[in-house]
């Protein structure tokens, strides 16, 4: 048997989503085992069916396969008549998801669409009331460009790194654009127009962004303390937010769908909230066992991964039982999965095999003992017994805690239900909690 190079392997489950060009050979659809969301077939329907502009959120756990979505939506709004030009915007290209606000997003916005828009189709967009604006912006920053003509596209992507990079500067560029948001939305929509105009005349029937990873940005208090970072860029912004005269995609954290702002949310954004939720691998509790449709799906993505790199899975794997218990130590997160097969791979090499496990079971729990407490502990114990979520404004913080850090996942198989992570399942309780939570 020939040696197999572990770096191949390395590369082939990365934790990144997948590229437009990975989709026909990698993508694996989940939809019936995350209880028939068909998200992208939702989402694309929204924007298909609408006259007017859309703008809608996807929410879910990180790792989920958001993103994944994401660029299935844009393969299939670009693939099919009416046929959309659809700009997918990584915002951690433009924006600290340690300090996101509006005029980032705006910023992003108009750089992506400014530069996919000459990348693809070599249309140029006028910059119109962005140029005097930008550049007085870039000067008082220092950071004025030598350009013998104003280009939207490389005007803004050195305002976004400068102020990306610089929060003296983002605090800056705040100050100067906050009171004149609604007049830089207006400009915004001017280039929308224009870029919507000269992509008819090319055969598209509209514009569609795509604003990712949003829902990576990290919550928590604002200054004067009334709002969280998320309630106020969703909430509190939502008039802009939802401003842009195109059809807007973005993502937001999972956390806030599930905040008393839910029904503010929809009326503000869509009358729905799509979810990307988990792969369903186990059945709900309080007698939680393995579901094996979701298992076997789980392992088929992973073997069309080793398939792309000509690979067996008895070369990766000593056994399909080893590859069997990975999937169900993710809990049904793709990306998850990923990591878990990287680690083994770095820690033990291959094949991958049961004492790989052994380590993982030891070293993984590691990190929600050192971050969960008490008061964690109290409302995980509800969702081990049958898992189903009760809205109480007294632990609406701490439920949001658990969904962020992943110890507790959402499923939506038949109806809604939550399960406990299974790295948190192996931990032992604090002294004095009455629980039963098992420590194998």
């Amino acid at each position: 048997m020939s040696v197999v190079d572990p770096k191949k392997v390395f590369h082939a489950f990365s934790k990144e989503p997948l590229r437009q060009d990975q989709m026909a050979s990698l993508y694996i659809s989940f939809d019936e085992l995350r209880g028939n969301n068909d998200t992208v077939h939702r989402l694309a329907a929204t924007i298909r069916s609408s006259k007017e502009s859309t703008t809608q959120i996807l929410c879910g756990h990180r790792g989920s396969g958001k993103s994944t979505e994401l660029i299935k939506l844009k393969q299939e709004l670009e693939a099919k008549s009416p046929k959309y030009f659809v700009v997918y915007c990584e915002s951690d290209e433009d924006i600290d998801r340690n300090d996101v606000d509006f005029p980032e997003v705006l910023i992003g916005v108009v750089r992506q669409l400014a530069s996919q828009l000459q990348e693809r189709e070599q249309i140029s967009l006028k910059p119109g009331y962005f140029q005097t604006r930008i550049e007085a912006l870039l000067t008082k920053l220092g950071a004025s460009i030598a350009l013998d003509k104003f280009d939207i596209g490389a005007s803004f992507f050195k305002l976004s790194g400068t102020i990306k990079n610089s929060p003296t500067a983002r605090a800056e560029v705040r100050k100067l654009m906050e009171p004149d948001t609604n007049n830089l939305l207006v400009a915004a929509n001017e280039l929308i127009g224009e870029a919507t105009l000269l992509l008819s005349k090319k055969g598209y029937s509209g514009l569609v962004i795509l604003f990712d990873d949003l829902d990576k940005m990290v919550v928590r208090p604002m200054s004067e303390g009334r709002h969280s970072t998320d309630e106020h860029l969703f909430i509190n912004r939502s008039p802009q937010m939802t401003g842009f005269t195109c059809h807007m995609v973005y993502t937001m954290p999972l956390s806030l769908a599930y905040s008393c702002h839910h029904q503010a949310l929809k009326n503000f954004y869509s009358d729905r909230l799509p979810v990307v939720p988990m792969i369903k691998v186990r059945t709900p509790p309080p007698n939680s066992t393995s579901h094996k449709p979701g298992i076997d799906a789980m392992r088929s993505m992973v073997i069309t991964r080793l398939t792309s790199i000509n690979l067996a899975s008895r070369e990766v794997f000593e056994s399909d039982e080893v590859c069997d218990e990975l999937i169900r130590l993710s809990g049904g997160q793709p990306s998850e999965l990923m990591g878990l097969i990287r680690e083994s791979l770095i820690a033990d090499g291959l094949p991958i095999k049961d004492s790989s496990l052994k380590r993982i079971r030891r070293e993984m729990p590691r990190d929600f003992r050192r971050q969960l407490r008490r008061e964690h502990w109290a409302l995980l114990e509800q969702y081990r017994v049958d898992g189903q979520y009760v809205a109480e404004r007294d632990q609406e913080k701490i439920f949001s805690d658990l969904l962020e850090s992943r110890a507790l996942l959402q499923y939506v198989n038949d109806s809604e239900w939550y399960g406990i992570n299974p790295f948190v399942e192996m931990l032992t309780p604090p002294t004095g909690l009455t629980t039963n939570v098992s420590n194998p």
